[in-house]
This record gives structure tokens, C-alpha cells and sequence, in this order.
């Protein structure tokens, strides 16, 4: 006896990830890395050849791709009504688990068979067609329950199993929520269907991350359904979701943040006909959106600004297309108290470019999934937040005269001018800087004022007099925030030269083009660094340095290949030098190296099918027969070095900035 039971849910998703090594052009998307991505099947794997959907979805997909790009191209078209109310979903939600308990009942599939258009797709999908639509509903369901992650665990579970001594069918997942002096519940029921020995199911889930400068994830959820001998030989169902929000991981020197969210739901028939040939139902909903973040002053998220395009679509072998884009415009702020929930969402303008009339079950579900994507990407811009928020990781402090270069006279006043610059651009942005005091402890000398802003062309000063006496590390802290980004502790410290010497470096690294490497076609890298480098004493005749800089980099072919490429890319490279020095022969032995991190590098590659942008991986690797070199240390003294292995070249140049004088022996 079958039971009836309203699917209030049709949403969800996971993480994601990507990265890896790329010389020669590939056709890998630039947004996901696959050499990253991990699978987790949520049931029993069956052979491969069952997740592989047909020939003719593709197809289909191919022709849904092509309307929906010719209705985009139209421009704006009608105004659609939209119910205000489903912009007041999320006030007052206290958790993820309240907020997609509201969201739910709007996202639920049971009035897609509405409307002539609707009937036909019914007709077309058979006389399952109800339970297709209640199996899309459960796939989504059941990925919206994995997206609530922790958070799950205040949505209790409870599974109902069959009394008759046989395997109990897949559960059914329903989120509901109470009245308002009750808990929420994500519970699961049965629901009857056909037989399970009916069909060969198999569900899984693919894992990705994005590109290191993005924060988010996506998941691709797929449900696939093969019809076994006697009752339904021939007969396969495809269930598909995907959602992959993501943000920039730093803003921008304007304090804006660009990301990103697209999600679907697919659900697909396919049959066989009396000669053999396939026949396919497909129906899609396809969201897109962009979106724009502001940061404040504070390094908060001021509002998210968004564009999103809802495709609705169905389209089959015997039946004919249809396909309805509408088009929204708005802004939300973030919930800071909660992760990121969305609030104040609004929006500005509603348009329909399709050529019919906007049905009105079209435009609640407009609503429902425009709230759907500020859900997913409010959490992304939260967790972007965090990360630009930990200190010095979108921005530095630079000072003029820098750290430790600065020689010590006591109860001598220096003003160092103080400014704020992001890591990648290397652009200066306005700042606010806090919490200047003395170090290593408070009142060794004094600095002042305590807090300052920085402006365009209007550098922060501070001004910091010396002890009487000298002390190891005596210098200033400082903090800084900005729409950029925070820095703080290490990056902010200014301090005076404790002795020592100072050294001008230059070093090249670069693929040899005569290489097997380089002439097989691969990404040719080629770097120079400049900068000086202060070396303190630490013990008797040892003195040892450390400084972060940024290495530029140019991406290249040594000829022109099939696919001819060029780009650029940086990589920040943290240096150390230490010198064993020789007092009677005023000679010292330098050892030195580094390490990189931040690596990002890219090249556009031209070919007969276009141009096109691929991120790589970056190879640069220092021959080790340089690393060591012995000299004078007399102020002017100079060594030049080359070197290779079979891949790279390598040139390194030091120069005596400031040597040893008598009193820091």
C-alpha cells in the first residue's frame, strides 16, 4: 500500500579539492584541479560502467547548454512577480540547521509537472514520473544532511525500518521544522516503492577543493538506478546534484572579493526502443551566480553583492524543449554572530529572459534558490573573512628605514614611516596601526603615538627612541588593520641593527633551455631576487640572518611547441644566511638558502581550438654547489658564483653592504 509523503527538501553539498603540476596544456577546467579530487561512495560500488551516463544524456545536456546561452544573449526581458516573504527566511535563524529547515518547503520538486509544459514533461518521464520527482527530492535531501557537516548533530536521526524480515529500503530524509517551543528535526522515514531488487542502485560522492587562492569547496552528488530483469530490464535513472561555492581567499587592495556559486539538480530517464534505440527525458535546474564583496575598514565583510541566473529546463528524445532563465540582482550582509547566515537580503531586480510568461511556481522557486545560493556563499565569505583575518596573511607591514637597518646611538630618536601593503599585489592600502609599544619588553626606549592611520601617499610615522644602553632587539611593535587584510606580530616589529653586517644578495635561478627538459616542451621557469639581508652576532665569531622576499617569476617555451605559451607568476621565499667569521683574516665562510611557499604562477597557451589560462605548479629548485661561499668581510668586498645540475642554471652575487667593525667582533 503506498504512502504519500511531502518532501519539504531539495538542497545540499560538500568540500573539494585541487592542485598539481602542469607543464604542457591540458583540457582541465581552471577552476578544479582533478589530480586532488577523492571520492567517497555512500554505497556499495558496482562496476564502472554504471556511473557512466549514457550517450544520450550528453547529448541532451549539449542541447540544454545551447538554449541556455541563446536565452542569456536576449538580454532582459518581463518583470516576474516574487513573494518578499522568501527574502525574511533567514532573520532570526540561529543555525544552519534552522536556516535550511525554513529553505526547504520552497525547494521541494513536487510542482515541476504544473502547467501544460509541466504535463508534457510528465507524460514523456511515465507512469513513475511522481516518484522520479520524490527520488530527486530524497537525492537532494540526503546531500543537504552531509552539507550540515557538525552541524547534524541538532538534527536527530531516527531510521525506520520494514517488519517483514527483509532488507529495508533506503531512507528517506525529511526536514521539518516544529513549532517554536520544540527542537528542529532532520528525521529519515520509509517511503514505499518499487521493489529494490528491481533496480542495481549505486550513489556517490566526488570531493573537490579550489585553487589555493580561493576559499570553498564542490561536491558532485550522482544516484544512478539500472531496471534488472523481469519488471524493469532497460530502464535507467540518473540523479545528479552539484554545488560549489568559493570566495577569494584576500581581498583585493579595494577591499573587494569576487566568488562564485553554481548549483544543479539534474534528473534523467532513459529507455530503450523496439529497435533499439535510446530514448532520454532530462530535466534540469542550473544556478549561476557572481557575486561582489566589500570589506570595511575593520576587515569585515560589509555586504555581498550578487548576480544569479536561474535556468529551468526540460528537454527529451520525443519531447520538446523547454527552458526558462530569470535573472536576479541583490545584496545580503553576513550574520557574523552566526558563521556567515545571510541577513538583510534583498533584491533589487527581477527579470525573466525567456519568451513565454513566467509561470508563478517558477517564480517562488526563483526566490527559494536565490536564498539557497546567499546560504552557501555567506558561509564562504565567512570563511574567507577568517583567513584574510589571520595576520599576515593577505598583507605586510613595510617600513621606511626597514627593520634592522638602523644602527644603534643611544637615546637617538628615528621616525619611521609605516605602511601597509598586500602580499600579491604589493599594492599600498590605507591602514589603521594599533598597539605600538616598546620591545622586547615596554619602556625599553620609547615609541609614539600609539596608534596612527595610514593614507594613499601618506605614510603612518612613528617615532622611536633608543635606550641609553644598547639592548638585543630593541625596537617597536605594531598592528595593522585594513579592508585588505590584518598584520601583526613578526611582519610588524621594527627594530634596530644589533651589530653584525649587512649583505647585498642577487640570486638567479632559470630552466636550462638546452635541458631534455626544456627542449621535451615543458614550463620553462626563470626568477631573480634582490635584496640586503642583516646578519647579527649570536655567539662568538657566528652571525645569522632572515628575511622573507618575493621572487617574480617568467613562464616560458624554449620554442615554439604545438600549443606556444607564456606567463608569469611570484613565489615568496623565506632566506638564511649565517657566517663563521675569522677575526685574523677578516674572512668569514657564508652559508645560505631558503625556502618557498605561496607559489602561483599561470600561462596562456594559444592553439587552433582558442587562447586559454592554465595555473601551474611551480618547479625552481637552487643547484646546492653555490651554497656555501668564502670571502672577506670588509665593507665593499664582492663575489660573483654560477652554477648548474642537468636542469637548472644558477647565478648568485653577494655583496659587504656595512662589515664588522671592531666593537660587534
Amino acid at each position: 500500500m503506498s504512502a504519500h509523503v511531502i518532501l519539504l527538501l531539495s538542497v545540499m553539498l560538500l568540500p573539494v579539492g585541487c592542485s598539481g603540476e602542469k607543464h604542457l596544456p591540458s583540457s582541465n577546467p581552471p577552476e578544479y584541479d582533478p589530480n586532488k579530487v577523492s571520492t567517497a561512495p555512500v554505497a556499495p560500488l558496482r562496476p564502472a560502467a554504471l556511473s557512466t551516463p549514457p550517450t544520450e544524456l550528453e547529448r541532451l545536456r549539449s542541447k540544454l547548454d545551447s538554449l541556455r546561452t541563446d536565452q542569456n544573449a536576449k538580454g532582459e526581458g518581463k518583470k516576474i512577480p516574487l513573494d518578499p516573504a522568501l527574502l525574511q527566511l533567514f532573520n532570526g535563524a540561529t543555525n544552519p540547521c534552522e536556516a535550511l529547515s525554513r529553505l526547504a518547503p520552497g525547494l521541494s520538486n513536487t510542482q515541476i509537472f504544473a502547467g501544460a509544459e509541466g504535463a508534457a514533461l510528465k507524460k514523456a518521464l511515465g507512469p513513475d514520473a511522481d516518484g522520479m520527482a520524490r527520488r530527486m527530492d530524497e537525492h537532494a535531501a540526503e546531500g543537504l544532511k552531509r552539507s550540515l557537516s557538525s552541524g547534524a548533530t541538532d538534527c536527530p536521526i531516527s531510521v525506520w525500518p520494514q517488519q517483514n524480515g527483509r532488507l529495508s529500503q533506503s531512507p528517506r530524509l525529511v526536514l521539518a521544522h516544529t513549532t517554536s517551543n520544540q527542537p528542529f528535526l532532520l528525521a529519515q522515514t520509509t517511503i514505499p516503492e518499487a521493489s529494490q531488487d528491481d533496480y542495481d542502485v549505486q550513489k556517490s560522492v566526488r570531493k573537490e577543493q579550489p585553487l589555493p587562492d580561493w576559499v570553498g569547496w564542490k561536491s558532485t552528488e550522482t544516484m544512478t538506478r539500472i531496471g534488472k530483469k523481469p519488471h524493469t530490464e532497460g530502464i535507467r535513472e540518473y540523479y545528479e546534484m552539484v554545488i560549489a561555492p568559493k570566495a577569494k581567499r584576500c581581498p583585493d587592495p579595494a577591499g573587494i572579493v569576487e566568488g562564485t556559486v553554481e548549483w544543479s539538480l539534474v534528473m534523467y530517464r532513459a529507455t530503450t526502443g523496439p529497435a533499439g534505440e535510446p530514448h532520454g527525458v532530462l530535466y534540469r535546474q542550473l544556478v549561476q551566480a557572481t557575486l561582489k564583496g566589500e570589506v570595511d575598514e575593520d576587515a569585515k565583510v560589509k555586504h555581498v553583492d550578487f548576480d544569479v541566473t536561474v535556468t529551468l529546463q526540460h528537454i527529451g528524445t520525443e519531447l520538446a524543449h523547454s527552458s526558462h532563465a530569470y535573472g536576479s540582482r541583490g545584496r545580503f550582509t553576513l550574520d557574523q554572530r552566526q558563521k556567515g547566515l545571510p541577513q538583510e537580503l534583498k533584491i533589487i531586480t527581477v527579470s525573466g529572459f525567456s519568451e513565454h510568461e513566467a509561470q508563478i511556481k517558477d517564480a517562488h522557486l526563483l526566490g527559494s534558490l536565490t536564498a539557497l545560493m546567499a546560504y552557501y556563499a555567506g558561509q564562504e565569505y565567512f570563511n574567507a573573512q577568517a583567513e584574510w583575518n589571520k595576520p599576515n596573511t593577505c598583507v605586510e607591514i613595510r617600513f621606511t628605514p626597514a627593520t634592522k637597518t638602523k644602527k644603534f646611538s643611544p637615546n637617538e630618536s628615528v621616525s619611521v614611516k609605516t605602511e601597509l601593503r598586500t602580499k600579491k599585489e604589493q599594492a599600498v592600502v590605507p591602514a589603521k596601526f594599533k598597539e605600538a609599544k616598546e620591545k622586547p619588553r615596554e619602556g625599553n626606549g620609547t615609541v609614539s603615538p600609539k596608534q596612527a592611520e595610514s593614507a594613499l601617499g601618506s605614510p603612518a610615522t612613528f617615532t622611536y627612541t633608543m635606550p641609553e644602553k644598547r639592548v638585543k632587539r630593541s625596537g617597536f611593535w605594531v598592528g595593522a588593520v585594513s579592508r585588505a587584510g590584518v598584520a601583526q606580530a613578526l611582519d610588524g616589529e621594527w627594530e634596530v641593527a644589533d651589530g653584525g653586517m649587512r649583505l647585498r644578495i642577487a640570486n638567479r635561478i632559470w630552466h636550462d633551455p638546452g635541458s631534455s627538459y626544456a627542449l621535451a616542451g615543458n614550463a620553462q621557469f626563470d626568477g631573480t631576487v634582490q635584496f640586503e639581508i642583516q646578519l647579527e652576532r649570536v655567539a662568538e665569531g657566528w652571525f645569522r640572518g632572515e628575511i622573507m622576499t618575493l621572487r617574480p617569476l617568467v613562464v616560458r617555451h624554449v620554442r615554439s611547441a604545438a600549443h606556444p605559451c607564456t606567463g608569469s607568476g611570484s613565489q615568496t621565499e623565506h632566506w638564511q644566511a649565517s657566517a663563521h667569521v675569522d677575526p685574523k683574516t677578516e674572512s668569514m665562510v657564508l652559508h645560505w638558502g631558503f625556502t618557498d611557499e605561496d607559489g602561483q604562477a599561470s600561462w596562456t597557451c594559444t592553439g587552433p581550438a582558442g587562447t586559454w589560462t592554465e595555473q601551474l605548479t611551480i618547479s625552481l629548485v637552487s643547484p646546492t654547489d653555490l651554497h656555501k661561499v668564502q670571502m672577506l668581510t670588509k665593507t665593499g668586498t664582492k663575489k660573483d658564483l654560477n652554477g648548474r645540475d642537468k636542469k637548472f642554471l644558477e647565478s648568485f652575487s653577494v655583496t659587504v653592504v656595512e662589515g664588522i667593525d671592531e666593537e660587534s667582533r
